[in-house]
């Protein structure tokens, strides 16, 4: 009896919830600190790009305003066979994806657009940029950033279809449109 109270009042809720939403659009938020909390666990990432061993580190998320864009600093060490290592610092920006079948963010299309690499040779410094930008684009676009889980009534109801992703107010947004 109480579990199908309690399936009745969800019910409900969902049914007041799409009944209020009268513009067909549902509008879920994510602050820089929420992705930022996902992230971060997922790394350190290593990997090796032919003789090249790249790892990436400490990631730190920023939102670029008014774009379609999410950015990632991040520490980056390369070790190339026969000299010592060499650290310094990455930073990539990527177009947010939204995968209605796992309800899950992902980053494509990742670019470096800085990387500081003090100590490296000039003539090492393109063929590092392109494998660190392989590495980055194969390993954002697989690894989710944010999945939406249920966790409140907002994610319960998300729709299916992503309409929009902006960075507004220091967060982003995605638009979704609910279905009628």
């Amino acid at each position: 009896m109480q579990s199908s109270k309690t399936w009745f009042i969800l019910v409900l809720a969902i049914f007041i919830t799409l009944a209020g939403c009268n513009s067909g659009e549902m509008v879920a938020t994510m602050t820089r600190d929420e992705i930022q909390a996902r992230v971060a666990p997922r790394f350190p990432i290593t990997k090796n790009w032919l003789v090249l061993n790249v790892a990436l580190s400490e990631p730190e998320i920023f939102l670029l305003e008014g774009a379609n864009r999410i950015g990632i600093n991040t520490k980056v060490e390369l070790n190339i066979p026969l000299l010592k290592p060499i650290s310094g610092y990455l930073g990539i920006a990527a177009v947010p994806r939204y995968d209605a079948e796992s309800k899950s963010f992902y980053l494509d299309q990742a670019t470096v657009e800085r990387l500081d690499l003090p100590g490296l040779m000039p003539e090492l410094q393109d063929k590092a940029r392109n494998a660190i930008e392989s590495i980055a684009r194969q390993e954002l676009a697989t690894r989710p950033i944010y999945e939406l889980k249920g966790r409140n009534l907002k994610e319960i109801t998300a729709a299916y279809t992503l309409r929009e992703v902006q960075v507004r107010n220091g967060k982003l947004q995605a638009t979704f449109t609910l279905p009628r």
